[in-house]
């Protein structure tokens, strides 16, 4: 899951009108034919450009995150390997650091393999794993439109019919707490953005992108996040269940 949706309020409610234009029904009824399937393989990729609170000390870093996995829909419940690549400027001798862990989701409790091994510690976790990458499932849900039909091409090998989805402004915050381990409320303001969305002949969904940008109240800085997810082998068996845990935070 894209780092900029722990901040996300999700897509905003609306009255459904009493004649709903075809390309806005097919975008809010792909959920629920995306999750009739049951299961799927998800393949997300996200490249962020974080400048908060950018200093000289601690520069502008990017960060590239490849996540590849299974998801149980009805949890979400979802089985992942995730491999991180950071990047620092030029001034700091261009640091690269990459690494790689695996996290399971079942619910709303989360599970982190600390390798060798690895052993495993539970973390608390109070919203869903948003699986369609640069936003929730609410967010097309109550999609308001105009969405507009590019087309069709093949994605992952398969037919499917693209969308523009435009995503209006909103709001989120998140409790943080500071470097004197004082506790504060961080406010994020995401800017307007247009999510293309891809869909297969049953309607389900095997491509989003969007890229989404968020400035913070705090810093007064800005996250850039360009995010791309990949659903296929719907309804095929996965294999996610709790592991043992040896460690609780």
């Amino acid at each position: 899951m894209p780092i900029l949706l722990v901040a996300a309020c999700g897509g905003p409610g609306s009255s459904a009108p009493t004649s709903v234009p075809l390309a806005l029904a097919r975008i809010r009824q792909a959920v629920a034919r995306t999750e009739a399937a049951g299961t799927a393989h998800l393949v997300e990729t996200s490249d962020t450009r974080s400048a908060l609170g950018a200093t000289s000390a601690q520069p502008i870093t990017e960060v590239a995150l490849t996540v590849v996995g299974d998801i149980r829909f009805a949890g979400p419940d979802l089985s992942l390997t995730t491999t991180s690549r950071s990047v620092l400027p030029a001034q700091t001798s261009n640091t690269v650091g990459t690494s790689s862990s695996l996290t399971i989701y079942v619910g709303r409790h989360l599970y982190l393999g600390i390798p060798p091994g690895p052993q495993w510690a539970e973390a608390p976790y109070r919203t869903p794993y948003a699986y369609l990458g640069a936003v929730t499932t609410r967010t097309l849900e109550t999609a308001r439109g105009p969405v507009t039909d590019v087309g069709s091409r093949e994605v992952d090998g398969q037919p499917a019919t693209g969308y523009l989805v435009p995503v209006p402004s909103s709001v989120g915050t998140v409790p943080l707490t500071d470097s004197h381990n004082q506790p504060y409320t961080e406010r994020f303001t995401f800017a307007p953005f247009t999510l293309s969305v891809w869909l297969d002949g049953t309607g389900r969904i095997v491509r989003t992108s969007g890229t989404v940008v968020v400035t913070s109240s705090k810093d007064a800085g800005t996250v850039r996040e360009e995010t791309t997810t990949i659903l296929s082998a719907f309804g095929e068996p996965v294999h996610i269940v709790a592991p043992a845990v040896a460690l609780r935070s």
